[in-house]
């Protein structure tokens, strides 16, 4: 178990972090539970920041693999998290990112390597029975219904010129007190 943020951020992002990245991505943990951060780090989830102009082809070698030409879109993706190499990779450094992403890495966590909230029949009636999304995005796919909720609840992990809504625990709760109850008691407990 990990004492601080500093400890977590040690343990979760690859040693070449520039320091700003360090504080922009300690800023974003701040917002989740310690409980849930720990099991993150136990899982041997990672986050990596790609330098000036890197490519995520370049830094994933599961990505290469896959020929997933994710750089290549017509409007290149601010994170992703690779599931198979528990790394969120970042080119973006804004806290709704770096929120989104860590609610993907937590979900692979609390799922033992894969999406729990793929496999957790709760979350999958939560979003099947879902009649409002806390954020546009979240109503795209059960995996990002998961991080978007995750990221809500921590509140405050949104981007000042964000045309969507503020994803907060208020919000949330609005919107689906299904899936805010859920989300509540990963946060009580990393279960």
């Amino acid at each position: 178990m990990h004492n601080t943020l500093h400890d977590i951020a040690s343990a979760l992002l690859v040693d070449d972090a520039s320091e700003t990245a360090r504080c922009s991505v300690i800023a974003a943990l701040a917002s989740y539970s310690m409980p849930l951060l720990d099991r993150t780090v136990a899982a041997g989830c990672r986050i990596r920041v790609l330098a000036s102009g890197e490519r995520y082809c370049d830094a994933s070698a599961a990505l290469r693999r896959l020929g997933a030409n994710v750089d290549g879109w017509p409007v290149a993706p601010a994170g992703l998290f690779v599931v198979n190499e528990r790394t969120v990779y970042l080119r973006s450094l804004g806290p709704m990112t770096i929120g989104h992403e860590v609610g993907h890495a937590i979900d692979c966590a609390l799922g033992d390597g894969v999406y729990r909230s793929g496999v957790d029949p709760a979350i999958r009636a939560a979003y099947a029975g879902a009649r409002a999304f806390v954020t546009p995005y979240a109503a795209s796919g059960l995996d990002e219904y998961m991080a978007e909720a995750l990221r809500a609840y921590a509140d405050g992990l949104n981007d000042v010129a964000s045309l969507w809504p503020r994803a907060t625990r208020e919000r949330l709760l609005a919107c689906d007190p299904t899936m805010h109850a859920i989300v509540a008691e990963l946060f009580a407990s990393a279960r």
